[in-house]
């Protein structure tokens, strides 16, 4: 069964938009992908968020693109309070059939002293949700399955916490493939 192209970027609301002209500014509109192929005319890709977290002075809001399986990173300021280096991940998606997508995570730097947070949350037009919270562990992989959709969104955080606010944190986060 084949389905309606849409976007190429857009959301739940508003399905076709244009890819904006600069993606390092915040945008409520995303990549719509076919599942984890490319379209023809649009390469696979999300919209990224880095943060340095809810109790930042200045939380230095960080846009841009990328490619599946590219990471993505944000480091802690060693010293700074309440400071969580937080890597948000949103793609839209259309597909015919059930597929799964890595969500890659990984602190370096004081990992010791973390207290990480991942989750994640998909919802479609036809209704279908889903989520998922987790205190993980340093480094890991979660598979996240996405039903099929006519338009579907899917958004996944990954934010270091750490204990000891001298020291510094860098989290690191992606989505890829399954093997």
């Amino acid at each position: 069964m084949s389905i309606l192209r849409v976007g190429p970027w857009g959301n739940l609301d508003e399905w076709y938009k244009p890819e904006p002209f600069d993606t390092t500014i915040d945008s409520s509109y995303y990549p719509i992908n076919c599942a984890l192929e490319d379209w023809p005319s649009q390469t696979w890709a999300c919209f990224a968020t880095t943060d340095l977290g809810f109790l930042a002075f200045d939380p230095e809001y960080i846009y841009s693109k990328a490619d599946l399986g590219e990471v993505i990173s944000r480091t802690s300021d060693a010293g700074q309070f309440g400071v969580t280096p937080t890597v948000l991940l949103v793609f839209c998606y259309q597909a015919t059939e059930e597929f799964n997508v890595n969500l890659n995570w990984e602190f370096t730097g004081d990992t010791g002293d973390n207290f990480g947070n991942l989750s994640w949350a998909y919802s479609t037009i036809d209704g279908d949700s889903g989520s998922y919270f987790n205190t993980p562990g340093v480094s890991g992989t979660e598979i996240i399955v996405l039903p099929p959709a006519t338009l579907g969104i899917i958004r996944a955080e990954v934010q270091g916490y750490l204990t000891d606010f001298s020291k510094t944190i860098t989290t690191n986060a992606s989505f890829s493939k399954p093997i």
